[in-house]
Order: structure tokens, then C-alpha cells, then sequence
């Protein structure tokens, strides 16, 4: 009956548009390039609108929107909760707009409740997500356990992904589980959980905190053949993406490349500006403009003046 309730009007749902007029559900796209891979598929960590479309440029053929990237630069603080759910749907639409790249969005722990994750659902998926990435942490941590990652119970997570399933539009559109549990409960209780989660219907499932070869192949094999598996890679080199890829990892995750490269390059040509008064950058702004459409952004503008 839950189903069938939400899915009653899918003949009147209009199609969402992708970046740049794409009309193709984002989750379409993701779907397509996750069916049938015979390697992994790596999705940088991006945080604005520039940042996505140097990934699209690089040729990737998704990003992930990451909670840690958007805290680090939209409010200049750890991870720590922080962050609220209208300002990832704001930044989000900007992306959308202007880039066509499938995003997986992290969504931390949904921003409360089953029912406040079935909004901020419909409004990542509206925005244009292409997958929505739900974790089993508390939503409200008590200060002293800012970095502890404590865990609601699993039915509330269960509930939560219900929730989420039953608040999207499109089928297309994924939603992806992720458990922080092998940290704090142990690799057992991380592997309860995320079949669990499978069971419950999640399209992706992320089992953070995996250590060691045995550990990967044992996620994989009770869990690969169910449903495309999530990994992140924190120091990403061609070696860990082959070793991932050979355990049957399906998408890796390289969240913060992005905002620490950006934070590198900029800390040093402030310092070399504040210190020498010159400074020199890798990227000219003839290239920047390239980058980022100048000059067909342009020849659209003269056409319209005609």
C-alpha cells in the first residue's frame, strides 16, 4: 500500500531538466553509467558550481556534493553538523543550472526526522540529484561526541530510507544507505546493518570505515550482488582505485581532493602575494574563461542582440 500511494500520479509528473536544458533525468544518467561497468567509477568531491564543472571538463561521469567539502568552504568550519538543509538545496541549484554531471548529494542524516527526510528529498531530487546519500548517524550529536559518529537505532534508519523512497518522484532517482557503524560498533554490526538496509530497499549502499583486504572482501561478498557498493578513497592513487575495483567496489568516492587542492592553490598565492607582492597561477584567466563558457556564452549573447 506504501508503494502504491506513492506512485499514484507518476503519469502527470513532468520530467526533470538536467544543466544546460538536459532533459534526461540526472538518475537516468547515473544509473546508465553504473549499469554494466567493467571499472570502477570515480566520483570526485565538488562544492560549487566551479568546482563541478572542472570535474565535467576532466571527463568524469558523476561528482559527489560533499557535506565535509560544503562546511569546509560555505561556513570556513569542520563537519560537524552545522550545515542545514536549504543551504545544500541552494547550492545544489546553482549546480544544477549550469552543469549537466550526475550528483550524488550527501545528505548527512536527512536534517532530523523520517518526515524532514522525505522533504529535503523532494527538494534535493527537484533540484536536480541524480542520487541522495542518507547515513545512519544521530542528527543532533551532544558536544562532547562532535567526532564520535553515535548512531540512531537501526529501525529509525529503516524508517528513514522508507521515508525517502516514498518521497521521490522518479523512480530513476537513487537512494543511496550509508552506515558509520564499523567504527564504534565493529564490522559485524556495519554489515547488519547495511543488509539491513538493502533489505529495506536503498539503491546504493556505503559502509564507512571498512580497514583491510578482508574486510573489503567480505562487504562485498555478502553484499556486491545485492546492491552497487560505495567506498571512499581519501588518498586517491591508480593502486587503491585497481585494489577497490578488483574487490567489486561499484563507485568510489574522493570527497575532499577538491576543496584541499582549492585551499593549497589559493593559500599560496595569497602568501606569495602578501609576502612579495606578485603572484603567478597555474591557470591563466583566458583559460578560466574557457572553462567556464566565456567565449559560447558570448556568441549566444550577439546572437540574441540580432
Amino acid at each position: 500500500m506504501r508503494k502504491a500511494v506513492a506512485r499514484c500520479a507518476e503519469s502527470l509528473r513532468p520530467t526533470p531538466a538536467g544543466g544546460d536544458g538536459n532533459t534526461d533525468p540526472a538518475g537516468a544518467r547515473l544509473r546508465r553509467s553504473l549499469a554494466g561497468r567493467s571499472s570502477i567509477l570515480c566520483a570526485p568531491g565538488v562544492f560549487d558550481t566551479l568546482s563541478t564543472l572542472l570535474a565535467e571538463r576532466a571527463g568524469f561521469e558523476a561528482a559527489f556534493l560533499s557535506g565535509s567539502a560544503l562546511a569546509w568552504s560555505r561556513l570556513g568550519r569542520p563537519d560537524v553538523g552545522l550545515l542545514g538543509g536549504v543551504e545544500l538545496v541552494d547550492v545544489l541549484s546553482h549546480i544544477a543550472e549550469r552543469c549537466a554531471l550526475p550528483l550524488l548529494v550527501d545528505a548527512d542524516s536527512g536534517f532530523g526526522n523520517a518526515l524532514q527526510v522525505a522533504r529535503i528529498v523532494r527538494m534535493l531530487e527537484a533540484t536536480g540529484a541524480a542520487a541522495i546519500q542518507i547515513e545512519d548517524q544521530l542528527e543532533v550529536k551532544p558536544p562532547d561526541r562532535l567526532v564520535a559518529r553515535p548512531l540512531v537505532p537501526l529501525p529509525v534508519m529503516i524508517g528513514k530510507l522508507h521515508a525517502a523512497q516514498d518521497a521521490r518522484r522518479f523512480d530513476e532517482t537513487l537512494i543511496s544507505a550509508r552506515t558509520d557503524a564499523a567504527s564504534s560498533l565493529g564490522f559485524d554490526e556495519a554489515l547488519r546493518r547495511a543488509e539491513a538496509y538493502a533489505r529495506a530497499g536503498a539503491d546504493l549502499l556505503f559502509v564507512e570505515g571498512v580497514t583491510g583486504a578482508d574486510q573489503h572482501a567480505m562487504l562485498v561478498e555478502a553484499l556486491g550482488h545485492e546492491r552497487p557498493l560505495i567506498c571512499n578513497v581519501l588518498a586517491p592513487d591508480p593502486g587503491v582505485l585497481l585494489q577497490r575495483q578488483a574487490a567489486g567496489y561499484a563507485l568510489a568516492l574522493v570527497p575532499d581532493l577538491a576543496p584541499r587542492a582549492a585551499a593549497a592553490s589559493i593559500a599560496h598565492a595569497f602568501e606569495t602575494l602578501a609576502h612579495t607582492g606578485a603572484a603567478t597561477v597555474a591557470m591563466s584567466r583566458a583559460e578560466l574563461d574557457d572553462a567556464i563558457g566565456g567565449p559560447a556564452f558570448r556568441a549566444r549573447a550577439a546572437d540574441y542582440a540580432n
